[in-house]
């Protein structure tokens, strides 16, 4: 296994290429700088990007014990201390994690998350006509995008944000102009989402709902909407929803999103 440190990996997406929806963030993130990649340009790959997000852990459907401990191993050395650390990954994968994280007493680790993926190929429009309009952030407003992406992690509850990294994390995602809110018809922000593109896919993220304006659909018309766009540009959306979570998934679902795979999070 090969260390890597800022760099990319754009010739190991091959790897993915029958997981390329489950997988679509690793396959995206490999194309850019990435903080450590581990790989063995051949089966294995694990890449970190930042304490904010997940660490994505990959093997091929036929993963073998040697190569799970490999894995486990991998982890124990190079993301330390491991506890400050979720990753994402097939189930095989976290079930045997999770035991041999439990059988050398490293902390209570689980299922944090069970992931539906999801793409859609034709967008529904809500049943439920909603009023407001959308518009993407202008990169100036970094306070109102600061205060979604903070608002967001705490509902969402994946990984809480400080207000330091909404605010670092606001930055860059302005840099890049991939977020967008929903305006109701006073003008108020009652409901944000990200989108970024690859070569295969838009994916979407960071749903989110003002608490007092949920169940009006204002997420699910903001989503309709920029599904429309994204399809009219001949790509495909994507998204990855809490499994578990019935409301939000019924609303993708209605809204013309098919589930395509799990993966699950695993954190202590």
């Amino acid at each position: 296994m090969k260390v890597y440190i800022d760099q990319s990996q754009v010739v190991d997406r091959t790897l993915l290429e029958k997981d390329k929806l489950s997988y679509a963030v690793l396959f995206q993130v490999l194309g850019g700088t990435v903080k450590k990649i581990v790989t063995d340009h051949e089966r294995l790959i694990i890449a970190h990007t930042a304490p904010v997000y997940p660490t994505w852990i990959w093997a091929p459907d036929d993963v073998n014990g040697a190569e799970l401990e490999s894995i486990y191993q991998v982890i124990r050395k190079e993301f330390v201390p491991v506890v400050y650390y979720r990753f994402n990954t097939k189930y095989e994968i976290a079930e045997y994690l999770i035991r041999r994280f439990s059988e050398e007493k490293q902390d209570e680790w689980k299922v944090a998350v069970n992931i539906a993926a999801y793409e859609c190929h034709k967008a529904k429009a809500p049943v439920r006509a909603v009023d407001g309009h959308l518009e993407r952030i202008a990169r100036e407003d970094t306070a109102l995008a600061s205060r979604m992406i903070r608002e967001a992690s705490l509902a969402i509850g994946d990984r809480v944000f400080t207000p330091e990294e909404s605010m670092e994390a606001a930055k860059e995602q302005l840099e890049r102009q991939c977020l967008y809110i929903w305006r109701n018809g006073k003008g108020k922000p009652v409901a944000f989402c990200d989108r970024n593109a690859d070569e295969n896919y838009v994916k979407i993220s960071q749903v989110y709902t003002v608490s007092e304006e949920r169940g009006k659909s204002y997420a699910g018309q903001m989503i309709y909407e920029i599904c429309s766009e994204i399809l009219k540009e001949g790509q495909i959306p994507i998204l990855y929803a809490d499994a578990d979570y019935i409301p939000s998934n019924r609303c993708y679902q209605n809204i013309g999103f098919e589930i395509m795979g799990k993966i699950a999070t695993i954190s202590v």
